[in-house]
């Protein structure tokens, strides 16, 4: 009997719930995503808040892991340093602690891997609020989207991560007696598989999203069997510095070797990434970041037959025909511009509409209006002194500023100027409203660029069919993570669904109401499709998990 029996025992519903919801694709959600006192303790956001305070100007000393030397370069968009420093390893030194780890953590079956690693996450949710607090004060994010994204989301994503390497990991027998008749004899042998790690994982966070897009790559990779380094964006370290060091406790607790997750804490003299993918012992990268970077990334990996996972950038578009109520069509729209200011991989940047307008019922909108109207929805969300600083949160990085500057310039019709907006309480957030600019349909050059940040465009277009062949040729061009249209005819669905899937995105049709093209939900959306520029990808299907492992055959005969 396994020594984690009992663990086992207490997360197998878990466990066949994930399973479960990976198959169906249903709704399902393990940690609720309401940062409320009732579910989660009255006291613990004020002790989340605490303890983020305490941490502040402090060495971070909670990892199961040393140093040669500590570094700490962060500072909130909000407007001050968090002072914080992290034990910086050389990249020699973290191979060296995953591989010895490795050996242990492969020897477990899977249901073993599953149940530590779903404990992991139990015990690490008691963090959510303070890992909100440094969500917010490194990636910009308000506070109830930090704690969302990096919370209760994140971990859903990790489990789902889990659920899809068990399943397929247990897809068939690992051992079993094979017999072949041949007439008046049979041929008998003994046949074990088993799925062999291919090594040790890299995941190279990014500095919007640390813990979320990072969890699904260090999940895949734990749970069958391989041993990963986190390493963070330098200046976004904090958030995942928690969730690792938790990890790390728990599984000190449960004598299994705490360097099968590590944190990879970059300093100007040691950088990391490069490092750490060129390392003969690194078998698998998973990659979250700009193009450039990505790309380079994915040419070291394919020049040393590693294997890689990529989500670069995009241009995201929206295709507005045709809709019942284009006020709801524009609330949705409008949202999706202004959350996090536009600093999302599957925010929507350019909006095709017609220059005839946009049929709502039987009555046509006309194009002026319809802009108008799209304007006055986004400055009814950023003048709202509740919803909109909260919404907008602040920029995470000075590059994107200076993008919304760069974009002025263009020399194209400004439909909304984009303008600071006070962060109550933070008198220095770096902040920047929607900036709305309105191209020609030949202007490829510009609006097919990514302008990653507050900043979309807004394209009138002949018709209908010329938006989706614009659409599918920018998807194969340069990359999508989301796409989207508004139509009520259903020829013209069709098409643009065939169109958009075959060029290699994503599509949404008709988004009203509390779900927006930005949002990506565990256990139902593939995040992501592995099949445009815009990355090789996808959170989770099987080719995520599978691809970090090799099924190895011994056959016996007696």
């Amino acid at each position: 009997m396994s020594r984690f029996q009992n663990l086992i025992e207490q997360h197998t519903a878990t466990l066949q719930q994930a399973v479960n919801a990976i198959h169906t694709r249903d709704f399902y959600a393990h940690w609720p995503e309401a940062p409320s006192g009732k579910i989660y303790g009255e006291n613990a956001n004020a002790d989340g808040q605490q303890r983020f305070q305490e941490q502040l100007n402090n060495p971070f000393t909670r990892l199961q892991q040393t140093g040669s030397s500590n570094h700490g370069e962060e500072t909130s968009p909000y407007g001050f340093p968090l002072g914080i420093t992290y034990p910086v390893a050389d990249a020699n030194t973290l191979v060296a602690n995953a591989v010895a780890a490795q050996q242990q953590w492969r020897s477990f079956s899977a249901a073993e891997r599953a149940a530590i690693l779903i404990e992991c996450l139990e015990k690490a949710t008691p963090h959510f609020f303070e890992i909100a607090y440094a969500t917010q004060h490194t990636t910009g994010q308000g506070f109830v989207m930090a704690f969302q994204a990096s919370g209760p989301h994140s971990y859903d994503r990790a489990l789902e991560a889990i659920a899809t390497g068990y399943y397929a990991l247990t897809s068939f027998d690992t051992e079993r007696t094979w017999v072949k008749p041949m007439g008046k004899m049979e041929v008998t042998v003994n046949k074990k598989f088993y799925a062999v790690p291919k090594g040790v994982n890299v995941t190279v966070g990014c500095s919007t999203f640390p813990i979320w897009n990072s969890v699904p790559g260090m999940f895949a990779s734990l749970i069958t069997g391989n041993a990963t380094i986190a390493k963070v964006h330098p200046k976004v370290v904090y958030p995942l510095a928690i969730l690792v060091a938790s990890m790390q406790q728990t599984l000190r607790e449960l004598g299994v070797n705490p360097h099968i997750v590590q944190l990879g804490v970059p300093s100007p003299e040691v950088p990391l990434t490069v490092e750490l993918i060129n390392h003969a012992d690194v078998k698998t990268v998973d990659y979250t970041g700009s193009s450039a970077f990505g790309t380079q990334i994915e040419q070291l990996c394919a020049a040393q037959g590693k294997v890689c996972f990529t989500e670069k950038a995009g241009v995201n578009c929206m295709i507005v025909e045709s809709t019942n109520n284009i006020d709801a069509v524009l609330d949705n729209m409008a949202f999706s511009v202004v959350l996090y200011s536009g600093q999302m991989c599957t925010a929507p940047q350019n909006f095709f509409i017609p220059k005839a307008g946009v049929k709502e019922g039987e009555v046509v909108v006309p194009f002026d209006e319809v802009v108008a109207r799209f304007i006055g929805k986004i400055d009814a969300i950023v003048n709202n002194e509740k919803m909109g600083p909260s919404t907008l949160g602040a920029i995470q990085n000075t590059g994107t500023i200076d993008r919304v500057a760069k974009a002025n310039t263009l020399g194209l019709t400004v439909l909304r100027s984009s303008s600071t907006i006070a962060q109550p309480g933070f008198d220095a957030a770096q902040t920047s409203t929607p900036l709305v600019l309105q191209a020609d349909a030949n202007q490829q050059d510009i609006y097919e660029q990514e302008w990653f940040g507050p900043i979309s465009f807004v394209v009138p277009v002949d018709s209908f069919e010329q938006a989706v062949e614009i659409v599918a040729n920018t998807v194969k061009k340069h990359g999508a993570l989301t796409t989207s249209c508004y139509t009520t005819d259903s020829a013209k669905q069709q098409h643009a669904e065939e169109a958009l899937i075959y060029a290699g995105a994503p599509v949404a049709f008709n988004f009203t109401g509390p779900i927006w093209i930005n949002q990506s939900s565990a256990f139902s959306d593939f995040h992501g499709a592995g099949a445009n520029p815009a990355g090789n990808a996808s959170f989770a299907d099987l080719t995520f998990v599978t691809s970090r492992y090799n099924t190895i055959g011994v056959r016996s005969i007696g």
